[in-house]
């Protein structure tokens, strides 16, 4: 086991313990299909506008119930420009630039320095806007992730078809972790950008919780049904059927979350690129991640 695999067996280690028995699906498996959630999902009343300044919730309808969600368009450059749909990681809050903040969005883009060469639009994925402990609580239910996942992905495209109205350039999605996994998602269900972006994810989602370390964040329960945390929640089939060449994936050759060889097999016929890093390490890996998000656009 070299360091970046070390890194995360322990950040996952560490993290099982503090969140003791509230772990993913405890309560209930309980749910749609994710591709079937997704494909049903919309925003609630759209009056969205990438243009405008602030952070703006919506409320996104899906099969499962509704979920409250957000976005902040960061950066408007013009109707000329690209447009840079983003989604952040799995508990970081996207909005949050106080003094001693961290989250992959100010990381990758806030900064004169590490200004981008198109309009960006930041997304907050529901239950991302409360506290760790209670973002884990939510997550005793498969209901609630998979409808997490839905509402980002719908999301996703009431902003991409905002923006499609608004500029005559292209519109990309990036996500990093669990917003990589929704902007895979809004590529089976959607397909309506331009260009695709995932970071550290796959279409194998129900594998992080039955073969790779992360599994120690699952319940005893959904570990014990191994084949009904895949039926719901793996797209690798639906995923390939898709017939353009429009996803730049990126994967960290030594992740033990989203491995690289469980979920090299989604991303066939598609351009992979790799980072000599693992999931935690590669996420601090600003420069490399921002490089590659940038020549996307």
């Amino acid at each position: 086991m070299n360091v970046h695999e070390a890194v995360d067996v322990g950040t996952i280690g560490l993290s099982a313990v503090l969140l003791r028995d509230a772990k993913f699906f405890a309560r209930s498996l309980e749910s749609p299909p994710i591709v079937a959630a997704t494909a049903d999902a919309g925003v609630r009343d759209a009056d969205l506008d990438v243009t405008r300044a602030g952070v703006h919730d919506v409320t996104v309808e899906t099969p499962i119930g509704d979920f409250e969600a957000a976005y902040s368009p960061w950066q408007w450059r013009g109707p000329e420009y690209p447009t840079l749909v983003y989604h952040h990681g799995s508990g970081e809050r996207p909005f949050d630039f106080g003094r001693f903040s961290s989250n992959s969005f100010r990381r990758l883009f806030v900064g004169r320095e590490r200004e981008v060469p198109a309009n960006l639009v930041a997304v907050r994925a529901p239950f991302h806007d409360r506290s760790s402990a209670a973002y884990a609580r939510a997550m005793g239910d498969l209901g609630n992730f998979v409808g997490m996942l839905a509402a980002s992905a719908a999301l996703v495209e009431a902003l991409a078809a905002d923006a499609g109205q608004r500029t005559d350039g292209p519109v990309v999605a990036s996500g990093i972790s669990l917003g990589g996994w929704a902007i895979n998602l809004h590529r089976v269900c959607f397909e309506s950008v331009d260009r695709y972006v995932p970071i550290f994810a796959g279409a194998a989602l129900g594998d992080l919780f039955v073969s790779s370390i992360y599994r120690t964040l699952a319940a005893d329960s959904a570990r014990g049904r191994p084949e009904r945390l895949r039926d719901l929640l793996d797209f690798e089939d639906a995923f390939r059927t898709v017939d353009a060449a429009d996803c730049d994936p990126l994967l960290a050759r030594h992740d033990r979350i989203v491995e690289l060889d469980r979920q090299r097999p989604s991303y066939e016929g598609l351009a992979l690129s790799t980072l000599e890093k693992g999931h935690v390490t590669g996420s601090l890996a600003t420069a490399s991640l921002r490089e590659h998000v940038v020549s996307a656009l």
